[in-house]
């Protein structure tokens, strides 16, 4: 019986199988498994490794190398950026010579261009009061067989009457320089008066004419005005069509300005840089302008009156009020 409740099992008997799994097999019974030569392969790789392993001293040595090598490129590259400093200094330097010497060439140049702008404007000016007592008849049909002094006594007795002096004298006559005109429009004549009074008397008198006719041709007097003139009043031409369409009564003033009325003063108008004052005070939209001072010539026009524009009817001058409290004068 009790060999029978024993609890070791013997093989063969009934009892319950045993759960324990069989033990792993020992290292000695694998290395016994491991062939010869292949231990052999492993320690001869294990030897090469261990050869080529930095030692202690080895891994100081390369790690000063290193070192050494970093300073020596740090050295080189401080050197490199002391030159660079020095030559950017020297950059700047040179630009801010540059620069004072560009500020003081600007200025001199600016200088230079008021001048030459205040000179042109003496010459103008000067031009202008040689040819005060100059009157250009615009529309004599040419050619004529009556001498032109003759002519023009002839024209300015009928303009005058009776208040017009017993003998007009002349200091030259001619017609404007150049060939005649291929359109077949007459050029215009050209005289000097020899005294002023007689002129302003002549210029007085055909302000308030609307025509005027002599031997069946309608005839035209202006005052005879510099190149310089004439193209400034060109490119203000503009803004006296849009003065005149608006009802603004303006004039043109010696030395050359355009004065225009406004309320109870007149407004200047002598340089391109005062022409948005005169808009924003007079209320009018911008109006394009060209600079007459920098877009012509210095040197006058052989002949200012050389333009394909025809010219205007003595109607039109009436009605123009470019006319009051100024002297009359020819705007193309």
């Amino acid at each position: 019986m009790d060999d029978y409740v024993s609890t070791q099992s013997t093989p063969g008997s009934f009892g319950p199988p045993d759960k324990m799994a069989p033990g792993s097999p020992s290292q000695d019974s694998m290395g016994d498994s491991i062939p010869d030569d292949t231990l052999a392969q492993i320690k001869q790789e294990l030897a090469m490794i261990s050869t080529h392993m930095l030692t202690k001293a080895d891994s100081g040595g390369l790690l000063q190398e290193l070192k050494t090598a970093i300073r020596e490129e740090i050295t080189a590259l401080r050197t490199d950026l002391s030159a660079v400093e020095v030559g950017v200094e020297a950059l700047e330097t040179e630009a801010q010579a540059c620069r004072t010497q560009h500020r003081a060439a600007e200025l001199a140049t600016t200088r230079q261009g008021n001048m030459l702008l205040s000179l042109r404007r003496q010459v103008e000016d000067l031009e202008n009061r040689s040819r005060r007592q100059n009157i250009r008849i615009r529309g004599l049909p040419e050619p004529d067989t009556t001498p032109l002094p003759d002519t023009l006594r002839a024209l300015f007795r009928q303009i005058l009457g009776q208040e017009g002096p017993k003998e007009i004298q002349f200091d030259r006559v001619h017609r404007a320089l150049g060939p005649q005109r291929q359109d077949g429009r007459p050029r215009d004549v050209l005289c000097c008066l020899h005294t002023y009074s007689t002129k302003e008397k002549l210029m007085a008198a055909t302000r308030g004419m609307t025509s005027l006719q002599f031997r069946g041709s309608e005839v035209s007097l202006y005052q005879d005005l510099s190149g310089l003139t004439l193209d400034a009043r060109r490119a203000l031409r503009p803004l006296t069509t849009t003065l005149r369409d608006k009802g603004i009564p303006y004039r043109w003033g010696f030395p050359f300005s355009l004065q225009i009325r406004h309320g109870s003063t007149w407004l200047q108008v002598r340089w391109p840089d005062d022409i948005p004052r005169a808009l924003r005070t007079l209320k009018l939209p911008n109006i394009r302008v060209r600079n007459w001072l920098l877009d012509t010539p210095l040197a006058p026009r052989r002949d200012p009156d050389a333009e394909d524009r025809p010219p205007p009817t003595r109607r039109e001058e009436a009605r123009s009020p470019r006319m009051w409290g100024g002297p009359s004068g020819a705007e193309e």
